[in-house]
């Protein structure tokens, strides 16, 4: 089935500016003689289980889709509302941050150049590559005016980029984190933390396994931090 613009941005659970944002890169969709975007139904369910997206169909009756505890699972929750991105393009660490920017699920009312420039503030201070190819950026001070709740986006680059790490490794995967509050910043990275001490989630990264493999595995490390 064919959708429109509106519906594939409803369905998707971010705007109709943001879809368009997507489909200009060449991400999905199809553009007609008219100028207008098309999404076909079943690509965009797979478009959307490839970015680590939950569209946002219609539950059966009697029927409520799980929700995360937000205590326990910060985490998850924080990458619930954000994304799992693959083969994002960019050659150095400037780059890169501008095209996740642009391709974050983040609302309208967030001033993207603003963002930009906190994330680039941070990085001129210290970069934030940490080892094994992974780097972190965020910005210097958490605010509310960026996000209203925890958001995490996975990035796995389309090349590997020099970040400046310590341990001199290009960096394969960058992972955004934004708050609203320093309270909340400090709860998500100490669990993102302990998850990246368990070999299997750099090493998912790398391997850039599917978006609801690596979502999965997300789950499983962070239980064990509340078990």
């Amino acid at each position: 089935m064919s959708l429109d613009l509106t519906t594939a941005a409803k369905m998707l659970g971010v705007s109709s500016v943001t879809v368009r944002r997507w489909a200009r890169q060449g991400r999905l969709g199809l553009m007609r003689p008219s100028g207008e975007f098309h999404f076909e139904e079943k690509e965009l369910l797979q478009w959307a289980r490839n970015q680590g997206l939950r569209l946002r169909t219609s539950a059966p009756s009697g029927h409520r889709p799980a929700e995360i505890d937000v205590n326990s699972f910060p985490l998850c929750a924080a990458l619930k509302h954000g994304a799992i991105l693959h083969q994002v393009p960019g050659v150095s660490p400037g780059e890169v941050l501008s095209n996740l920017v642009e391709l974050a699920p983040l609302t309208e009312s967030c001033d993207r150049l603003a963002l930009l420039a906190e994330l680039q503030a941070r990085e001129a201070l210290a970069s934030t590559a940490l080892t094994d190819g992974i780097a972190l950026p965020h910005p210097r001070t958490p605010s509310a005016a960026y996000v209203a709740e925890p958001m995490l986006v996975i990035a796995m680059l389309e090349q590997v980029v020099d970040w400046h790490a310590l341990d001199g490794k290009p960096v394969h995967s960058v992972i955004l984190l934004l708050n609203p509050t320093s309270r909340e910043h400090l709860q998500v990275l100490s669990r993102l933390a302990f998850i990246l001490r368990a070999p299997a989630f750099p090493r998912a990264l790398l391997e850039q396994v599917d978006a609801e493999i690596l979502s999965r595995l997300v789950n499983r490390l962070e239980g064990k931090t509340v078990e």
